[in-house]
């Protein structure tokens, strides 16, 4: 996962000054190798303590760590955009198909990167080895869990998906240590998904989660952690973008588990 992709999808979860950095950050990225911490400081108009304790909060042992990680990013990032210029992914045309390619090309790049791959082999074992799958999902994620549900009965896994709320707490009051609760949704807090969780964790049952990446009930309470990173444009378009790259996270577990046969 790369510095200003993790900044950008942490931004919501970041405090007042936080954020202020991290949008100086990423609006004059090609600049920060020549700022020192107290200069950076004193651009944003903050302290040069929260400027250090930025840089960990992002998983760095300091600001030093944190520039020369912003500059690798930059520099991949330009590197990738000149491939792709090269190669002409979507770059030529205003039509609403080139647009909308070149809109999911990043969401869909992001999301790839965000996600460790020991993280990601991890849940294609956690499908596999499940005698049974429950597939729970908030009301904006339903049709990915049908498709899902559909592919993992097709791949002979026993899998049972009902959007009903009540239904899905009756059914995860049934399952066991051997099984696993998969659950799929935006931003991971709705109540009736975290109180599947939490009762499925009584019963010793390992839980999969597939949620905006964020800080979110679902997630921090599952064994197993996926994430779409979502894009930055207007909500409505978010969300088809959201449904593309979470969908494209649920392919690539369906291809996982068809190279293991």
């Amino acid at each position: 996962m790369t510095c200003l992709l993790k900044m950008r999808a942490m931004r919501d979860q970041l405090s007042v000054n936080e954020r202020k950095l991290a949008d100086f950050i990423l609006d004059n990225t090609p600049l920060l190798r020549d700022y020192s911490s107290s200069q950076l400081a004193d651009a944003v108009g903050v302290s040069q303590s929260s400027v250090v304790k930025f840089s960990q909060k992002l998983g760095y042992r300091g600001y030093p760590s944190l520039k020369l990680a912003v500059y690798e990013s930059y520099a991949g990032t330009v590197a990738q955009g000149e491939e792709a210029d090269k190669n002409g992914h979507f770059s030529h045309g205003d039509s609403p198909l080139s647009l909308l390619g070149q809109k999911k090309l990043e969401v869909l790049h992001n999301t790839a990167s965000i996600n460790e791959s020991e993280q990601f082999m991890a849940a294609v074992e956690a499908i596999r080895a499940a005698k049974c799958i429950q597939i729970s999902a908030c009301p904006g994620s339903a049709s990915v869990a049908r498709y899902l549900t559909h592919q993992l009965l097709e791949l002979g896994c026993w899998a049972v998906f009902d959007e009903g709320g009540q239904l899905q707490q009756r059914i995860s009051g049934s399952l066991g240590e051997e099984d696993l609760l998969l659950i799929l949704c935006d931003f991971g807090g709705e109540e009736s998904l975290v109180e599947v969780t939490n009762r499925a964790h009584e019963q010793g049952v390992k839980v999969l989660s597939l949620t905006r990446y964020n800080y979110n009930a679902a997630s921090i309470h599952a064994d197993v952690r996926l994430f779409v990173v979502p894009s930055e444009d207007e909500e409505s378009l978010q969300r088809l973008l959201f449904r593309s790259a979470q969908l494209h996270v649920v392919e690539g577990l369906v291809s996982g588990l068809l190279r293991q046969e």
